[in-house]
């Protein structure tokens, strides 16, 4: 039996969370526009899940790209069991 995750998210980084499992990949732009967020609040968000784990965060010169990491994937399962479809885990 797996353990427990011991994870504590916020509403705004378990709905970013949610929306990159979604779309596989996302830009802060778009992420931003798609949840009706203010740029500097998801990129604050998106720095407090990195530091979780949950995330890795790709920099270009003109934005950020992020994706869910193996552990977000397996906090998503727990939070969301219909997402265990998505991944393999």
């Amino acid at each position: 039996m797996k353990e427990r995750m011991n994870v504590s998210l916020s509403t705004n980084e378990a709905l970013i969370l949610q929306q990159i499992s979604e779309t596989g990949e996302e830009d802060v732009v778009s992420l931003s526009g798609s949840l009706g967020l203010k740029r500097q609040q998801t990129m604050n968000t998106l720095e407090r899940l990195r530091k979780k784990g949950l995330i890795s965060i790709q920099r270009t010169a003109s934005d950020w790209w992020v994706q869910v990491s193996s552990k977000g994937k397996e906090v998503l399962h727990y939070v969301w069991p219909d997402t265990a479809a998505l991944y393999a885990i």
